[in-house]
């Protein structure tokens, strides 16, 4: 008896893993998208990782390329490509990357006054909260746009690891509109 619950255990578990390792149940790619190749980037600045930046590659020539791909940079400033957010890896080309690190600070009325469920005094509260709350780039704001950004990378058959430099430290305050 005691051979066959083993049996049966081993025979499941052979099934599961078989059924894992498929892909059954994972989001299948579009038929119209080109193969990814496995892709990481890993982002500086002054030569120390730099983390939790966003990063993105995008065509230049081409602003309309449906395939968006991109990530965020891990603690060591290693960002794994990811296409459409989903899919792992990125097509092949060249890319202009854009490399942004956004921060937001939490106002104190946010962190100590609940919002009021009055219209006028919510309305109030909104706009006490966004004229204390300030937003700062940490990345030279010239790498957060596709236009401004010499960071690039060619994405070839294969596995694709570069390093970009960011540059300085910087802490840039973005200026909120505020609707009152």
């Amino acid at each position: 008896m005691r051979a066959t619950i083993s049996s049966a255990l081993l025979a499941t578990l052979v099934v599961v893993v078989a059924v894992l390792s498929s892909g059954c149940g994972g989001e299948k790619t579009p038929p119209d998208m080109p193969k990814l190749q496995p892709t990481t980037i890993i982002v500086t600045q002054e030569g120390k990782p730099c983390a939790d930046a966003d990063v993105q590659l995008l065509k230049k020539d081409d602003p309309a390329y449906k395939w968006f791909a991109g990530g965020t940079t891990d603690a060591n400033g290693a960002c794994v490509i990811k296409t459409m957010g989903k899919f792992n890896g990125a097509p092949e080309g060249d890319f202009t990357v854009v490399v942004y690190k956004t921060v937001r600070t939490e106002s104190e009325t946010r962190k100590n006054v609940p919002q009021p469920t009055d219209p006028a005094e919510a309305q109030k509260w909104v706009a006490k909260v966004a004229e204390e709350e300030k937003e700062f780039d940490y990345v030279d704001v010239k790498y957060k746009r596709v236009e401004t950004s010499d960071l690039t990378i060619t994405v070839t058959k294969g596995k694709n690891e570069t390093t970009l430099e960011v540059g300085p430290a910087v802490q840039v305050e973005n200026v909120l509109t505020v609707r009152k």
